[in-house]
C-alpha cells in the first residue's frame, strides 16, 4: 500500500490544548505539516514508538538571546523549535538574518525590531562601515557598546524621528514587532515611548517591553513601570507584550500582578511571560545594576554572580570594578530565595499568572577562567569546559514540565504545554499570521513536534558545566527530525519567521 505520510508517530499521548486534545494518538507528518492525527495508524514511510511518551506541539520561545547555532542545539533539547529574539530584537535586521541563513540554525528563528539598538546607531552617530563592523548576534551588539554612554541619555525631537524611521524600515522587512529595553536606557523621555508606540500601534506591530523599572530602584516601583505600560496601551492601542515579568516584580508584592490583571481582564492587548528560575542573568552593565541603585535598595552585591570569573561580587567597590572593566560581561542575579526579598512562593505565584507564557530568556555561552574563544568558539555539543550559561538557556520549559507539573502538581500537563506553544503562538499570530500554523498538532498545522519522556526528564542546574536537559527523545522542525531516540540528527534546518508574508533584501536600509 502506498504511503501517506513520511513519518508516523504512534501510540503516544498527545496533548494538544490549543484543539482540546490529551489522548493516545497517532500523528502523521508530511512535507513539513501534520496530515493525520486519530487513533488509527496510516501507511508511512517510517514510525516511530512513542508509547509511554508525550507528544505535544514544539515549544515556542519568545525571548531567546542564544541566537546562533550552539544556542539553538541546547535549545532543541528543552523542546525548542522556534526560538525567537523579541525582548532585545535586531537592528539592522538584516545584519542578523544573513548571519543566522549563512551559519545555519537548527530551530525556526525570528527577530523584533530593536529600538535599543537603533538607538545607539543615532545616538552614538555610527556610520554604515561601523555598523558593517559589529557582530551579528544582537546581544552582542548591546555588549560591546555597553562603554558608550549616549544611548543612555534622553534624545532629541531629531534623534526620535531617526530612531522611529530606522526602526519603521526593519518592521517593513519582516520584523515582529518591536523590542523595547526600556530598563536598560530608564532615562528616555516619555514623549519618545510615546512616539514609538503610535508607529507601532499604525503598523499593527506589538513592543517587547523590558519595563523601566525593577522592584529593587529607589524611588521608583515596579508598580510605577507596569501602570505606564498599561497607560500607553490605553493611549494609543498598541499591543504591549511585557518581558520576564516575574524577574522584573521579585519583591514588588502582588501589587503589579493584580495592575495587570485587571488592565487585561478590561480587555486591553497586554501579555506576558516568565521562566521558571530563581535567578537571573544580564550584562553586569546594566544601568539597574550600578551599585548606587542597588545599595539605595539594600539589596547586596553578593545577589550577583560575575560569569567570566565564576565570582560572587563580594562588595559594591568590586562591582564598580567589574563594571568598569567588563560592562558587557555577563552575570547572574539572585532574586528569589532564602535571603531574598521574595520566596519562592511567590515565584511559583506569578509563573501562574493567567494567560501568561513562558519563555526563556535564553543566553549566549560565555567564556570563562579565561578561555580563549579567538579560534574555536563552540557551535556544537557537547560544550567543552571553559564556558558558561545560564541553565534556562537549556532548560526553562523541561524545567517547567518537571517542577510545576511532574514533582508539585501545581499546574496540569496540558497547562504547562499551552504556556510553552500554544499561547505564544496566540500572541504573534494577533500581528504575524504565520503563527496560525504553530502551536498545535491539527491537520495542516507546521510539523514542529516534540516528544519527551516526562518520567526521566531533568532539568540541566547548573551555569558550568554547559549542559542539555534530558528527556526529549524526538523533535521535529519542519517535519525534520533533528533529534531521534536522544540523539542529534540533521541541522540547519530552521527557516527564518517573518511577520506578515514580508521578507528582508541583503541591502535594506540602515
Amino acid at each position: 500500500m502506498k504511503a501517506q505520510c513520511q513519518t508516523l508517530i504512534i501510540g503516544g499521548r498527545v496533548v494538544d490544548p490549543r484543539n482540546g486534545v490529551d489522548d493516545v494518538l497517532t500523528i502523521g507528518i508530511a512535507d513539513g505539516r501534520i496530515v493525520h492525527v486519530g487513533p488509527e495508524t496510516i501507511p508511512a514511510e517510517r514510525s516511530i514508538d512513542a508509547e509511554g511518551l508525550v507528544v505535544s506541539p514544539g515549544f515556542i520561545d519568545l525571548h531567546s538571546h542564544a541566537q546562533n547555532q550552539v544556542g539553538h542545539l541546547l535549545q532543541a533539547f528543552d523542546g525548542v523549535t522556534t526560538s525567537l529574539e523579541l525582548e532585545c530584537g535586531a537592528t539592522p535586521l538584516h545584519h542578523s538574518l544573513n548571519a543566522a541563513e549563512s551559519e545555519g540554525r537548527s530551530l525556526n528563528y525570528g527577530y523584533s525590531a530593536s529600538w535599543l539598538l537603533a538607538r545607539m546607531i543615532v545616538t552614538e552617530g555610527m556610520s554604515s562601515s561601523d555598523i558593517q563592523e559589529l557582530p551579528p548576534l544582537p546581544l552582542d551588539i548591546f555588549g560591546k557598546l555597553q562603554a558608550n554612554q549616549n544611548w543612555q541619555k534622553p534624545a532629541t525631537a531629531q534623534q526620535i524621528d531617526a530612531i522611529i524611521d530606522i526602526l519603521a524600515e526593519q518592521l517593513n522587512n519582516g520584523a515582529i514587532g518591536v523590542g523595547v529595553l526600556l530598563g536598560y536606557a530608564p532615562a528616555i523621555d516619555p514623549i519618545e515611548l510615546q512616539k514609538l508606540a503610535e508607529m507601532a500601534a499604525e503598523r499593527n506591530a506589538p513592543l517587547f517591553v523590558h519595563v523601566r523599572y525593577g522592584a529593587n530602584v529607589a524611588d521608583h516601583s515596579a508598580y510605577e513601570s507596569v501602570a505606564e505600560l498599561i497607560e500607553l496601551c490605553e493611549r494609543t492601542g498598541v499591543q504591549i507584550h511585557i518581558c520576564h515579568f516575574a524577574s522584573s516584580n521579585a519583591g514588588a508584592g502582588d501589587g503589579p500582578t493584580r495592575l495587570l490583571k485587571k488592565a487585561i481582564e478590561c480587555g486591553l492587548p497586554i501579555t506576558t511571560e516568565s521562566y521558571p528560575f530563581e535567578f537571573a542573568s544580564t550584562v553586569i552593565g546594566a544601568d539597574f545594576l550600578s551599585p548606587e541603585v542597588l545599595e539605595s535598595s539594600g539589596t547586596p552585591a553578593s545577589t550577583i554572580t560575575y560569569l567570566p570569573m565564576d565570582e560572587k561580587v563580594a562588595t559594591y567597590s568590586r562591582l564598580t570594578e567589574l563594571r568598569d572593566q567588563d560592562p558587557g560581561g555577563l552575570c547572574l542575579i539572585q532574586y528569589y530565595g532564602p535571603g531574598q526579598s521574595a520566596g519562592v512562593d511567590e515565584l511559583v505565584s506569578t509563573l501562574s499568572f493567567p494567560g501568561a507564557a513562558f519563555a526563556s530568556d535564553a543566553m549566549p555561552l560565555t567564556a570563562v577562567d579565561g578561555t580563549d574563544t579567538s579560534s574555536c568558539f563552540p557551535t556544537s555539543l557537547p560544550v567543552p569546559a571553559g564556558f558558561a550559561v545560564h541553565p534556562r538557556s537549556s532548560s526553562c520549559f523541561i524545567r517547567a514540565l518537571t517542577w510545576l507539573h511532574r514533582d508539585t502538581g501545581v499546574m496540569s500537563l496540558s497547562e504547562v504545554i499551552s504556556r510553552s506553544s500554544d499561547i505564544p503562538s496566540r500572541i504573534l499570530s494577533r500581528t504575524a499570521p504565520n503563527f496560525e500554523a504553530k502551536g498545535h498538532l491539527g491537520v495542516g498545522a507546521d510539523a514542529d513536534v516534540v516528544v519527551f519522556d516526562l518520567s526521566s526528564a531533568e532539568p540541566h542546574a547548573s551555569p558550568v558545566p554547559v549542559g542539555t536537559a534530558q528527556g526529549v527523545l524526538h523533535l521535529f522542525v519542519n517535519g525534520e527530525q533533528l533529534i531521534d531516540h536522544g540523539q542529534l540528527g540533521v541541522t540547519a534546518k530552521g527557516r527564518p519567521v517573518f511577520a506578515g508574508s514580508s521578507t528582508v533584501l541583503q541591502g535594506d536600509a540602515e
